[in-house]
């Protein structure tokens, strides 16, 4: 495999069809699954640290864009996976989970589409004691970040509230508390099994 470059990882998109298989094949199988996604962080109050913004990158609000690798992932049903630790807790298996309002699954657990507007998902389900991995890097306008800029994208993120009140009050401890992330399927770079993944994210360059 070639080396992968900004241009397919700002650009690149996923055949579809062979994606909905493979993730098939993975949400039937136990072992971890991995992806490679680009998305748009999010910042806080940006308008108010405009002077920043400029001293650091000569722009107010540079393209910024934030490129993460998933490993070891796992298809969990979002609901029996909180019931199957109360039950391992000794406590009552009665979690039930928020309905899926306006969305539908393509593949369970991984894939879902909204089904006003078409749009997909890739979803990954995980807990701080799970092996699931992430790791990132960020893409600056044409570049790959410095370690400064780095630095300074870090201490700017909005950093949102990712633990479940629901399962603490339920007495579920934080490194079992079970999380999602979604990512848009327009931004999945490459889906494959973890050794595969961590193949793709060594050509990087």
């Amino acid at each position: 495999m070639s080396k992968i470059g900004i241009n397919e990882l700002v650009n690149g998109v996923l055949n579809f069809f062979e994606t909905v298989e493979a993730c098939k094949e993975f949400a039937s199988c136990k072992f971890g699954y991995g992806f490679i996604a680009r998305s748009t962080p999010k910042f806080r109050a940006p308008q108010t640290t405009a002077r920043e913004w400029l001293a650091e990158f000569g722009s107010a609000m540079p393209n910024i864009i934030k490129v993460t690798k998933v490993t070891n992932a796992r298809a969990y049903d979002y609901g029996k996976a909180v019931n199957r630790q109360l039950t391992k807790q000794g406590e009552a298996a009665n979690f039930e989970s928020d309905p899926m309002n306006g969305y539908e699954w393509i593949v369970p657990n991984i894939i879902k589409r909204a089904t006003a507007s078409g749009s997909m998902q890739l979803c990954v389900t995980f807990k701080d004691g799970d092996k699931t991995k992430f790791e990132t890097f960020y893409i600056v306008a044409d570049h790959f970040a410095t370690d400064a800029e780095v630095d300074f994208i870090k201490s700017h993120l909005y950093v949102a509230p990712c633990k479940s009140v629901k399962q603490t009050n339920m007495g579920i401890e934080e490194k079992d508390i079970l999380q999602v992330r979604n990512y848009k399927f327009s931004n999945i770079i490459a889906v494959g099994t973890t050794p595969e993944v961590e193949e793709i994210w060594s050509k990087i360059d």
